[in-house]
């Protein structure tokens, strides 16, 4: 492989994702190659705003998921990169949790806040099977993530009102998880975790009379884990078609979705096909399961299950009956007015003041289509959780603008899930190869073990709490307008 003080060229590519903080990569270099390690240092700088770290009540931050993506010149496969942590070098002030060899989360070492000031990232790479000679061409992806601590939180939220919303046996009290361990589903016990009545749909196949268990494998939300700080932007989506052979996209996009309720990928139509978006910003819609899967494994994360979207959301504080992603049952009850619609600095222009915003069916009567990432912080006129349509850590969008795809514990196919990570590698036909614990990916289009939780812009109030479980059983077999997704990864 030819290095930098060779006379060859190497072609460096920065990709942005994620662009609610304006995540950056940029000035990447490749040096310090080693013939006998198979590896290169590649160095980059990685900003985004509105970064923090705080250890105040519990310890909790924002981070980046970064991986590599390389591949020989001209114009062969992408592959995905082994980053080292041995040979990895941290500037002052940040620190990286590596996920074995598959990718890191960078973030600061320290508490405090503001523009995230990575300057002189080196990310060690192994290019063990390519020539020690090759031309590469090297692409860095980051994600903006944020940290979900490990601890004790409770499901369900004490209201008459849910379908299919979780209880504690009988009662209609919150159920506490304070384990990974393995819990019974259904009866009456209050050690059990049961469910408010059968008015989701599809119906959970355990309630009063029928018992069934939630292995100890399945992903709970005790254990800490990251999760994206957003849902997957129309640029993220597009970057993963552009790494991908025809043959993969074929399957992972559908050209008859441009133009249809705010989607704004487009193909060039010609070899090689490139896809582009004029709203980069925005997040993701008519993505199926069958894609979400694909990209979650591609990029090195995971779907996220139903109990850690609750603890997403509420964290360790109580429940409250009807309560949002933000805390409280209060939210905007007037139509937003959108400025600069479908570029970077989107606005609500009369965002609420006093009580939660989201992008629901009654704020978003205009156009009615997703929003981009991050609009409601960037929109709200004092920056509370409540305003800004936080959860409690900082997580954002997970009530309304789309539908978020999550893994049931309400049927067979849905529990068998283990939280196993993609490993960064799909196969030619665009389809996740991480095996049979992941519910469906082998046997598209069924999408048996999947479902939806938060509501979306088209749907009311009442669908968009954070322990409603409507849909929860619905899989995302096809492609919805508003259905997107958003991934996570066990903490390293």
């Amino acid at each position: 492989m030819k290095s930098l003080n060779t006379f060859l060229i190497l072609l460096i590519i920065s990709s942005t994702s994620a662009m609610a903080g304006n995540i950056q990569v940029s000035n990447i270099s490749l040096s310090g190659q080693n013939t006998s390690l198979n590896t290169y240092q590649v160095q980059f700088d990685l900003i985004w705003e509105n970064s923090w770290r705080t250890s105040t009540l519990e310890s909790n931050w924002d981070a980046a998921w970064v991986v590599i993506k390389y591949r020989e010149t001209p114009g062969t496969t992408w592959l995905h990169g082994s980053v080292l942590s041995g040979g990895s070098i941290f500037p002052s002030g940040i620190t990286g949790d590596f996920a074995g060899a598959t990718g890191v989360f960078i973030h600061r070492d320290s508490d405090g806040s503001g523009d995230f000031p990575g300057t002189g990232i080196q990310l060690q790479l192994n290019y063990g099977g390519t020539p020690d000679d090759a031309v590469l061409e090297v692409c860095v992806l980051a994600i903006e993530m944020v940290y979900i601590p490990q601890g004790a939180f409770v499901v369900g939220d004490d209201s008459p009102n849910g379908d299919g919303n979780f209880q504690a046996g009988a009662t209609t009290n919150p159920f506490s998880i304070t384990s990974e361990g393995a819990i019974t589903l259904g009866g009456n016990l209050s050690t059990n975790l049961n469910v408010l009545n059968n008015g989701n749909f599809p119906v959970d196949d355990f309630s009063s009379a029928t018992t069934q268990s939630l292995p100890a494998a399945f992903p709970k939300g005790f254990n800490a884990f990251y999760t994206m700080k957003y849902e997957i932007s129309q640029q993220q989506y597009a970057d993963f078609l552009n790494k991908l052979p025809l043959s993969a996209t074929a399957n992972r996009y559908d050209a008859d979705n441009l133009g249809q309720s705010g989607y704004q990928i487009s193909d060039s139509g010609a070899a090689p096909e490139l896809y582009t978006t004029t709203t980069p910003d925005r997040a993701c819609n008519f993505i199926s399961w069958a894609d979400v899967a694909a990209y979650a494994d591609w990029i090195g994360l995971r779907p996220m299950s139903e109990l850690e979207y609750e603890k997403a959301c509420r964290g360790t504080r109580p429940a409250g009956a009807d309560e949002f992603a933000w805390g409280s049952s209060f939210i905007a009850v007037n139509a937003y007015n959108y400025g600069n619609q479908g570029t970077p600095s989107e606005q609500i222009s009369n965002a609420a003041v006093g009580t939660g915003n989201a992008i629901y069916s009654v704020t978003d009567l205009t156009n009615n289509i997703p929003r981009r990432c991050g609009i409601v912080a960037a929109s709200a006129v004092n920056k509370t959780r409540q305003e800004t349509g936080g959860s409690y850590y900082g997580v954002m969008e997970m009530t309304g603008n789309l539908w978020e795809q999550t893994i049931t514990v309400g049927n067979v196919e849905g529990r068998q899930f283990t939280g196993i990570h993609g490993n960064g590698v799909i196969n030619s036909s665009g389809n996740a190869t991480i095996g049979t614990t992941w519910p469906s990916v082998t046997i598209a289009p069924i999408a048996d073990g999947t479902g939806v939780r938060g509501g979306s812009y088209t749907r009311i109030a009442f669908d968009i709490t954070v322990s409603a479980r409507d849909l929860v059983n619905f899989d995302i077999a096809g492609r919805f307008s508003d259905v997107g997704g958003r991934l996570v990864r066990t903490a390293p």
